[in-house]
C-alpha cells in the first residue's frame, strides 16, 4: 500500500543520507523506548544520528546530549518536524513510533 511504500522511502533516504546507519558504531541510549545512536567518522567527515524506535505517539522527549549540541536544531527524518536541542534533549512531537533525527545543516 502507499503507507508501506512511504515507510521503506524514508528509512531508505535517511539511510543513503547518513553512511553512520550502516557503516558506523552504534551506542545505546535507552532500552525502553529503544533510542540508540550511530556515528560514522572517516579523516574529517563525521556523521551521527540518533534512532528511536517503539516511541510513544505525541510528544516525544529524546536525550540528545550524545550527538548533538544545546542550542542546535535538528529535524527528524520521517516526521519532518524539527525541534532545537535543550538541556540535551530534542522534542518531538509526531503520529510515529519511529524517530530518525539528524543535524539541520545550514
Amino acid at each position: 500500500t502507499k503507507e508501506i511504500l512511504e515507510h521503506w522511502r524514508k528509512l531508505g533516504t535517511f539511510r543513503q543520507n547518513h553512511p553512520s546507519v550502516g557503516a558506523g558504531v552504534q551506542y545505546n541510549i535507552n532500552t525502553a523506548p529503544y533510542i540508540f545512536a550511530r556515528r560514522y567518522v572517516n579523516a574529517n567527515y563525521i556523521d551521527g544520528v540518533i534512532i528511536g524506535l517503539d516511541q510513544p505517539i505525541g510528544s516525544k522527549k529524546i536525550p540528545v546530549d550524545f550527538m548533538f549540541k544545546d542550542g542546535e536544531t535538528v529535524r527528524d527524518h520521517y516526521s519532518g518536524s524539527t525541534a532545537v536541542v535543550k538541556d540535551g534533549f530534542a522534542l518531538i512531537n509526531s503520529l510515529d513510533k519511529i524517530v530518525l533525527l539528524e543535524a539541520i545543516i545550514h
